[in-house]
């Protein structure tokens, strides 16, 4: 039971905490989504006590089912938090001590807050990241979907924001496709590292009541227990390499949103995002303006300084347990809950984009876009690249002082560079069919690349 200070800890104590230090101590906002697990590690530490010899079958059985009930209730909204309640370990301690009176009071034996909220947070972040993960699988495939519908049509490829050479928009959407199964291999990796209990690691050195922490781990669905019970409860990798993970999936989103808003912008006009991703101007009646692309951007800001914040907590304690820590779990929970808000919205804006195959076909007429290909052509006649690439800068330098291009040349022109006339070489389709290698933009290459994403990712999603 609590003492007269209404503490779990207070036994030390003959004065009860400021309201203000009590108010600055208080977590139960943020940590009450741990409720769920909290119980969880709960049942499995009464597991353990029964195994040391520490309680009996039937005691044991009033234990969790106490325990199930402080979880309903808090899920509920029927249990009321206490002052007192710090967080939501002490919460659902103290709701199951006022079920079960001293036999409540034996729950904490051998534990410790320290890897108790060690345990919760590992376990709540892996149940998100399957979650945030399959969410992004699924926008992948969307992208993958898109890119082979659309492999063979053309569009300019940028460089430095300015059109540089003709691609398909297929080879486009691939390439977005492919950062994202780089984003799933790390959360992969992570997953494996998080996958440990530091249940039983007491407050910073086990206990003397020989509990068994890798049948714990066993029993909440963890790969293996801790090596090092101070290491268990001072490791914040779980949540910071987490959210690195998180932070570089974001910035992967950003840059797929930044092309959308390239795209949808009304002076190319190459698409169109769906009203239901679009907001109107609360002044201006004619506007559609594209909102999930700018949030989007604008989160990945957001969780990038999450990471930021949460590395500033970390950097600089030393081991063993420190109130600072307190503060990690807003951040890593705003990351990973965040990641997966954007990535269900932009896997419906792409799912749902209206592209204008013709008005990017037509963009392609541009003929700087094929500056590269006659340079090409040259190094083809045995002429040495550099010269090359010379001789083409200086004939686009004589068209442009003549207000000409290459679409203008005569055929004398053109026999310079051994070539009959600039109709095959200022082709998108034929300029793009010449890159057939590996990984590069032309239909049959973008073919490839989707048979090979969608090995990774899973066949595309039922109709």
């Amino acid at each position: 039971m609590t003492d007269a200070s209404g503490e779990l800890w207070g036994g030390r104590f003959s004065t009860p905490p400021a309201l203000e230090a009590q108010a600055l101590g208080r977590s139960l906002e943020v940590d009450q989504q741990l409720v769920v697990e909290d119980v969880a590690a709960g049942i499995a530490h009464v597991g353990a006590l029964v195994d040391a010899g520490l309680l009996s079958d039937d005691d044991a059985a009033r234990l969790r089912d106490a325990l199930e009930q402080v979880r309903s209730a808090i899920l509920a909204g029927d249990f009321v938090p206490d002052p007192a309640d710090e967080d939501i370990h002490s919460a659902v301690e103290r709701g199951v001590t006022a079920l079960l009176c001293d036999l409540g009071a034996k729950l904490h034996a051998g534990r410790s807050r320290n890897d108790l909220v060690a345990t919760d947070v590992r376990l709540h972040l892996l149940a998100i990241e399957r979650t945030v993960t399959a969410d992004v699988r699924a926008l992948a495939k969307v992208l993958v979907e898109r890119a082979r519908a659309h492999a063979a049509d053309p569009m300019p490829g940028t460089t430095h924001g300015r059109a540089a050479q003709p691609i398909t928009l297929g080879h486009h959407l691939c390439a977005h496709a492919w950062a994202l199964t780089r984003d799933l291999e790390r959360f992969a990796g992570w997953r494996t590292r998080a996958s440990v209990s530091p249940l039983g690691a007491g407050a910073i050195a086990t206990s003397t009541l020989g509990l068994d922490s890798a049948a714990t781990a066993e029993r909440l669905g963890f790969d293996r227990a801790f090596e090092n019970s101070l290491d268990a409860v001072s490791d914040r990798d779980v949540l910071q390499e987490c959210v690195a993970v998180a932070a570089i999936c974001g910035t992967h989103q950003s840059r797929l949103a930044a092309d959308l808003l390239r795209w949808t912008d009304p002076v190319l006009g190459w698409a169109e995002l769906d009203e239901a991703y679009s907001t109107g101007s609360s002044m201006m009646p004619q506007k559609r303006n594209p909102d999930t692309a700018e949030l989007a951007r604008g989160k990945a800001a957001r969780i990038t300084a999450d990471f930021v914040t949460l590395s500033a907590i970390l950097q600089g304690l030393p081991l063993g347990y420190q109130r600072d820590l307190q503060e990690d779990k807003e951040p890593a929970f705003d990351a990973v809950g965040t990641l997966g808000t954007v990535t269900q919205a932009l896997a419906g804006a792409v799912a749902t984009l209206r592209i204008d195959t013709a008005a990017m076909r037509a963009a392609c007429r541009d003929p700087g876009l094929y500056a590269t290909d006659l340079a090409e052509a040259l190094v083809k006649a045995d002429v040495p690249f550099r010269d090359a690439h010379r001789r083409t800068g200086e004939l686009l330098k004589r068209l442009d002082d003549e207000s000409r291009s290459l679409r203008d040349m005569t055929p004398k022109e053109w026999a310079t560079f051994g070539l009959p006339s600039g109709d095959a070489l200022l082709d998108p389709d034929a300029s793009i069919a010449a890159r057939p290698g590996v990984g590069g933009p032309s239909p049959a290459s973008v073919e490839r690349q989707c048979d090979a994403l969608e090995a990774l990712l899973g066949p595309p999603r039922p109709a």
